[in-house]
């Protein structure tokens, strides 16, 4: 039971509390007469729960804007503020029949019926549902991009990015504030490209929707955080994967896009040729033992790995994936998310994985002792293993899981295979042209083809032709449509096993593996590019030579 003087006090407050907030009414009144609109209090509104389904609880926040009050089909929206920012939800809901009645109100109202929608058990919005349609979004070039941008919504200019990237085979987008200036680029055949510059005016709606889309928080704007969302285009569902960081001018958003319809990957179409070629198909037919792709992020180990899946994909076989996250579906396979926010690490999950009586288990990384050992013992005991490792080319990896601790003896007998691997654009066929080097570049092909060795069998050109694309209308003035794997591949042997018990350095276990028949990354990539498939300069920026 309250006290004399404590009762005193709380009615103190209250009285202080009403005078505050009939001082803040008024203040808002002032200003919607001077901004010319009508001004309203909620408190004691009764705020109809149907009309405030009509905007989601984020967007509410989002565009400090309430819906409160529908007459037909006028709807009459309580505002903070009158300014452009507004627009695109006004056009959302315009385009569903509404007719719009903006109402000034104080953040006070605001806050008594936001309150509301904790009485709304789930809400679904048509807004949130994105269908694309291919022919929407026919593009010649970036440029005519960038004009399409200038004159449409949050709303729309989200849907411009993924339609247009869609059509242009873009992997990300890349929204990136400056000072003054949004600039959106789009990776495109592993490159990045300026898709257009817009007024830094967008970038709190298009961060915003972006936001609500991906089931991520409004309010957060100094921390990292990643979602994700899904849409369809001509029908074909995709997955968006979100990630938005802060920086100097506000936060940062990339979009992996991630299409179901390229999830069906062909071993046959990777583009290992050779005596590269006959070595891993031979080591796929082993019961047991582990094949490894290395390369750095984005280099397409997870691409390979899918197309080895593919091929081993047969009835009888109960193939287990460990993957973070996963990206494409594929039938026949039970594929298994890393969360390791709730405790679902690639050690653990890779344990747990080996009780369901698997044949073939793919582990999406190697980063720990735990994951790389339990992958080996897995190799030792008839289990096919495919794992990724973050080196710079396939004979780095032996050192690299040496380093991690996993013991020579160990080790050795249960490697298979070492796939080193990069990524080149292929030139466009439609405005392929020949061309001839300079003298610097010609010697160095030189050099790379007189180093190919005698037992990797392969029939190196006499004859130096090479091609390059100056860009048209089908490359979309790029000059490159596509990309396709250089690979180097070598295998365990004696003398190979015999360097790692003993933990040779890198430099002597290549040595070994070139002697062997191994052909490098740059090699593979100069004999693709005599073959008019790339260009002697992409091979060169990829492989690093």
């Amino acid at each position: 039971m309250l006290s004399a003087s404590d009762d005193k006090a709380m009615r103190v407050k209250q009285v202080y509390s009403e005078l505050d907030r009939k001082f803040e009414e008024a203040e808002t009144e002032r200003k919607a007469t001077e901004q010319k609109i009508p001004y309203i209090s909620l408190y004691g509104f009764p705020v109809d729960m149907q009309t405030l389904k009509l905007v989601s609880k984020d967007e509410a926040e989002a565009y400090r804007a309430i819906p409160f009050y529908k007459e037909g089909r006028v709807l009459k929206l309580g505002i903070l503020d009158l300014s452009d920012s507004l627009k695109p939800l006004i056009k959302r809901l315009e385009q569903e029949g509404y007719e719009v009645d903006p109402y000034l109100i104080s953040v006070s109202s605001f806050q008594h019926a936001f309150e509301g929608f904790a009485k709304i058990i789930s809400t679904i919005h048509k807004s949130d549902v994105i269908k694309l349609v291919s022919t929407d979004f026919k593009i010649t070039s970036l440029k005519e991009l960038a004009e399409k941008f200038s004159a449409v919504s949050a709303t729309e200019i989200i849907e411009q990015m993924l339609g247009a990237a869609l059509h242009l085979n873009a992997s990300d987008i890349h929204i990136e504030p400056e000072s003054g200036t949004v600039k959106v680029r789009f990776r495109i055949d592993g490159v990045l490209q300026d898709a257009a510059s817009l007024h830094n005016q967008v970038h709190h709606q298009l961060v915003s929707r972006i936001k609500i889309l991906s089931k991520l928080k409004l309010n957060v704007t100094s921390t990292p955080q990643d979602g994700s969302f899904s849409f369809t285009y001509d029908n074909i569902p995709i997955d968006i994967r979100v990630s938005v960081i802060p920086s100097a001018f506000g936060e940062s958003i990339v979009m992996r896009i991630l299409r179901q319809d390229k999830g069906s990957f062909k071993f046959e179409e990777l583009g290992i040729i050779g005596l590269a070629n006959q070595r891993i198909l031979r080591e796929m037919e082993k019961p047991n033992g582990m094949i490894l792709t290395t390369g750095p992020t984005g280099s397409g180990k997870t691409t390979t790995l899918y197309a080895i899946l593919n091929k081993l994909n047969e009835p009888g076989v109960k193939i287990i994936t460990l993957e973070d996250p996963v990206e494409y579906k594929i039938t026949g396979i039970t594929q298994t998310p890393i969360d390791a926010r709730a405790g679902m690490t690639f050690a653990q999950g890779l344990r747990a994985v080996l009780r369901q009586d698997p044949d073939i288990v793919m582990v999406g990384e190697m980063r720990d002792l735990e994951t790389a050992e339990t992958a080996a013992q897995a190799a030792l005991t008839g289990h096919i293993v495919l794992s990724t490792l973050h080196t710079n080319d396939a004979p780095s990896a032996i050192p690299r899981l040496l380093d991690l601790g996993v013991k020579p003896f160990v080790l050795a007998p249960a490697i298979n295979a070492i796939i080193g691997q990069r990524l080149v654009r292929k030139i466009c066929t439609a405005c392929k042209v020949e061309y001839k080097l300079s003298l610097r570049l010609e010697a160095r092909v030189e050099l790379i083809l007189k180093s190919i060795p005698k037992t990797a069998d392969m029939e190196v050109p006499k004859k130096v032709t090479v091609y390059h694309s100056p860009g048209c209308a089908k490359c979309n003035g790029l000059g490159y449509k596509g990309r396709l794997g250089v690979y180097e591949v070598f295998t365990i042997n004696d003398a190979i096993e015999k360097l790692i018990t003993k933990e040779a350095t890198t430099t002597e276990i290549r040595n070994q593996a070139i002697a062997d028949g191994m052909i490098t990354m740059a090699q593979d990539g100069i004999l693709k590019a005599l073959q008019g498939i790339t260009d002697v300069e992409e091979v060169f920026r990829v492989t690093e030579e």
